[in-house]
């Protein structure tokens, strides 16, 4: 069995700038892209068993449900591993005991009306709980009962709102075995809950062509995967389950001329990897020798922090395993450069990755991930900090999110570079805050159910440590270390790395006494919801 890695290696020398262009090969299928609607982190599913059911046909399908529940919550996965369902932002799930109903209803081909009435009549006795956000209905037909709408030999999920969510197999249908196609709708539901809303989706997939030739698509997580060649044996729980699309193993850049589908394949285990490697203020020249070298064998850019330290800027990157993932880098570029390549970049189905700027003898340089994505952005960069709770509110108002943030200081004010994404979910935003300000806050907000989203301390105009903060709706494990020197951060990397802890954000800024700090969000695993 394979050890998960980890590498750690700080070291100071010379500095070069430049551009680096990849071009893997194309993968085989679509990749997913998160298109900012509601995901399930953590639900149970609450089964309803209509018709006539047999006792023993019950208590198999919630073994099966108990077995599957195991695995998406990530027990007995292989060491360095993780549900692949996990890039999805789905974490962890449950399975209520069996209600039963309908043992005498004559079966039917059944609307949606009557799936829907169905479910509220056993709300209504209580034998089912109201709708909610870590909600999962799941209605099984018993054998006779089909769907009278164009699924009418498989199954289906559903959505009444945001934060009410369906689901309903037969148990005998034409397509996947009962088993299996329970999965399916379970993998699809919690990654993709609102499909009847396509300002509210999930996870889709794009065309990643140019914009007159784009379409997106409202494909999910097992669709492309969803047939009996795709079929998982999960030894350690004695199931079968589906393929979904595992993106770590790449997304490319499709091609109109040959029909070529961007990225991703149908996952073979049900298992992606957990590995991160980690440099620490390496020069330009070093890093991009190192990265040069990690690049084929599938390592891509996670996280990149610029800083100047002693009058020359280092970085300090993470890698993450990404497959064929198509990536370009631009380092150390004035504001003019980074723009005239991003707005050559965007209409061919590029999107900002992941962003920095540091201030060098006055000048603000930038330094940008790009990867292939549709969804619509919009960018602010370079503006006073004045300016972004105005901007902030007409922007959310129109179905928008802040995707990224960094700010920099100048002599005078404070600056913001701010990327709007395409967003449905709840945030809310707190910028520039002292810690005694921002701490009480954020642990207010942990206890109600909200996690960091985006969190970025940044030395201000008046040489005090500010903190920008980005909070979403979340109940998942979080540990937060703050403002510490080097040896402190690594302590604490190496002490949590054991327990299955990765880095989800990590932030590197020279305080006003030249030393360098680090504030590091640490989450259990790995997962591909962008920050």
């Amino acid at each position: 069995m394979k050890k998960a890695l980890r590498w750690g290696v700080y070291l100071l020398l010379g500095i070069t700038c430049g551009l680096v262009l990849a071009k893997p090969a194309f993968a085989q299928k679509y990749a997913l892209e998160y298109w900012g609607g509601p995901v399930l982190e953590k639900f149970t599913i609450y089964p309803l068993y209509y018709g006539a059911w047999s006792s023993a046909d019950v208590s198999t399908h919630q073994a099966y449900l108990q077995s599957l529940t195991a695995y998406i919550s990530g027990q007995n996965a292989p060491m360095g591993q993780q549900p692949v369902i996990r890039q999805y932002g789905v974490l962890d799930a449950s399975v209520a005991d069996a209600v039963t109903a309908g043992s005498t209803a004559t079966p039917a081909a059944l609307t949606n009306k009557q799936l829907i009435s169905i479910i509220a009549q056993n709300q209504a006795s209580h034998a089912l709980p109201p709708y909610g956000p870590n909600t999962m209905i799941a209605l099984f037909l018993s054998p006779g009962f089909s769907l009278a709408n164009s699924c009418s030999t498989c199954a289906f999920h559903a959505s009444k709102s945001n934060t009410e969510y369906w689901l309903v197999v037969p148990m005998y249908t034409t397509a996947l075995p009962f088993e299996l196609l329970t999965a399916h709708e379970v993998f699809e539901s919690a990654s993709d809950p609102v499909v009847d809303n396509s300002a509210s989706w999930g996870w889709l997939t794009g065309s990643y062509y140019s914009a007159s030739q784009a379409k997106f698509v409202n494909d999910e997580a097992a669709d492309e995967c969803g047939d009996p060649n795709h079929v998982i044996t999960l030894a350690s729980f004695g199931i079968q389950i589906p393929s979904i699309i595992d993106n770590s193993a790449g997304v490319s850049l499709g091609n109109p001329s040959v029909n070529q589908p961007p990225g991703g394949v149908c996952s073979a285990t049900g298992y992606s990897s957990t590995d991160e490697i980690q440099l620490y203020g390496w020069t330009l020249d070093t890093y991009k020798a190192q990265y040069a070298t990690l690049f084929p064998d599938g390592w891509r850019i996670h996280l990149l922090e610029g800083n100047v330290v002693n009058g020359e800027v280092r970085y300090t990157v993470v890698f993450r395993r990404a497959g064929n993932t198509f990536e370009r880098a631009q380092y150390g570029a004035t504001l003019s450069d980074f723009k005239n390549l991003y707005n050559s970049l965007y209409p061919a189905g590029w999107r900002i990755y992941t962003f920095n700027t540091y201030v060098l003898n006055g000048t603000p340089y930038f330094n940008t991930v790009f990867r292939p994505s549709d969804v619509p952005e919009n960018q602010y960069f370079d503006q006073p900090d004045s300016i972004l709770a105005t901007q902030y509110q007409g922007r959310e108002s129109t179905g928008y999110r802040i995707g990224l943030l960094d700010s920099y200081a100048q002599p005078a004010d404070d600056y913001d570079n701010v990327v709007y994404r395409h967003g449905a979910i709840d945030e809310y935003v707190l910028p520039g805050e002292p810690f005694d300000v921002y701490n009480p806050i954020y642990q207010g907000f942990f206890n109600d159910g909200w996690r960091i989203y985006i969190l970025q301390p940044f030395v201000n105009c008046f040489n005090d440590l500010v903190y920008n903060a980005v909070f979403h709706k979340g109940d998942h494990g979080e540990l937060v270390m703050y403002d510490v020197p080097y040896a402190t951060y690594r302590a604490k990397y190496d002490s949590l790395w054991p327990d299955g802890w990765r880095l989800y954000n990590l932030q590197v800024y020279v305080m006003p006494d030249g030393e360098t700090h680090y504030t590091a969000v640490w989450r259990h695993g790995v997962y591909d919801r962008p920050m």
